[in-house]
């Protein structure tokens, strides 16, 4: 059918919208793909149908947007089914996956309050630690065998504290790291505990060390309290010697040689201005263990719990929304097309 000067002619535009609609209700997808493709079968497709050039190219941009639409439904489609067919395991995982992150924040939060029952066990001996220190110093000048021996006790609790603490921090400071890896990466292969747990160590390297400097002094004070005391016990003339000292404005020369060389590095050796601001220092290490002590006591009062802890937890809260999110689409594409 030829076409007139002013474009196709009614008629002409007719049978084209009844070819389209044909076309688009009974074609099938391997037909159309031939009929595109193949420039000769194209032809021969045109010349049966009486086509003009104009009708031909208007027929071809119809059926170029009915391969685009088959395509993105074929693609829908098979998207659909792929959705459907993996939800249901991956439905399991990602509600595992929630799983291990509330465990992951109930574990952190466990070992907190366990760490923190720690702390307040060695803020507690701290303190004991910092009486009988502040007692052994004011009886020195009285009590010479009971202050040298409340101060080696008041220096071994001291050094149990310390160890406790710093313990403490390192198991804390572990398991938040390992949790925290753990949520990152619960669905790889590359997390390793260890790795994390030597890097924690290597973060706390200066407190280790600080703390076997802490314990060594502390043994070395312990042995020299020790001995004095089982030297005032022979020589009780070296303790007459040693109150003066630590009493008396001035003494010999010679007697402050001898009780240094007997009592040195225990309060027995120490004049008042010294003992004074030994028991300063003690006051003030013991003010501050007291304000960590009841700051602890406190926190643990309210549940000791953690940042760390409230952020898996949020993790896991994102992740239920989302398959929450998933269930609706899975639930709704399951049911099929609306007619």
């Amino acid at each position: 059918m030829a076409s007139g000067a002013g474009g196709p002619s009614p008629g002409s535009e007719s049978l084209l919208e009844e070819a389209i609609e044909t076309l688009l209700n009974t074609v099938r997808r391997e037909e159309l793909d031939a009929l595109l493709s193949d420039h000769e079968s194209w032809e021969r497709f045109v010349a049966e149908a009486t086509l003009s050039r104009e009708e031909a190219e208007a027929l071809r941009e119809v059926l170029n947007e009915l391969q685009r639409r088959m395509d993105m439904e074929a693609e829908e489609q098979e998207a659909r089914e792929s959705f459907l067919h993996q939800f249901p395991e991956f439905k399991l995982k990602l509600e595992e996956r929630i799983r291990k992150l509330h465990e992951l924040a109930d574990e952190v939060d466990r070992v907190h309050r366990d760490c923190t029952i720690a702390n307040v066990v060695a803020n507690s001996t701290a303190v004991v630690s910092g009486i009988l220190s502040i007692l052994g110093l004011g009886l020195a000048p009285v009590t010479a065998g009971a202050s040298l021996a409340l101060l080696a006790t008041g220096v071994g609790l001291g050094a149990a504290a310390t160890v406790t603490q710093v313990t403490t921090s390192i198991v804390e400071d572990s398991s938040k790291s390992s949790a925290k890896a753990q949520a990152s990466h619960l669905t790889s292969t590359d997390f390793d505990k260890g790795e994390v747990i030597a890097k924690v160590l290597h973060d706390h390297m200066p407190q280790i060390y600080s703390l076997t400097d802490t314990c060594f002094t502390a043994l070395q004070n312990i042995a020299k309290n020790v001995r004095a005391i089982n030297l005032a016990k022979v020589k009780p003339r070296l303790v007459v010697n040693a109150r003066r000292l630590m009493t008396a404005p001035r003494v010999s020369v010679r007697n402050g040689r001898q009780v240094q060389k007997a009592f040195g590095g225990t309060a027995l050796a120490m004049t008042k201005e010294a003992r004074i601001v030994g028991a300063a220092t003690a006051g003030l290490s013991l003010a501050m263990d007291v304000v960590s002590l009841v700051k602890d006591s406190e926190h643990l009062q309210k549940g000791a719990k953690t940042e760390s802890a409230e952020d898996i937890r949020q993790q896991a809260r994102e992740l239920e929304s989302k398959l929450k999110k998933l269930s609706k689409i899975y639930e709704i594409l399951k049911e099929g097309p609306t007619p």
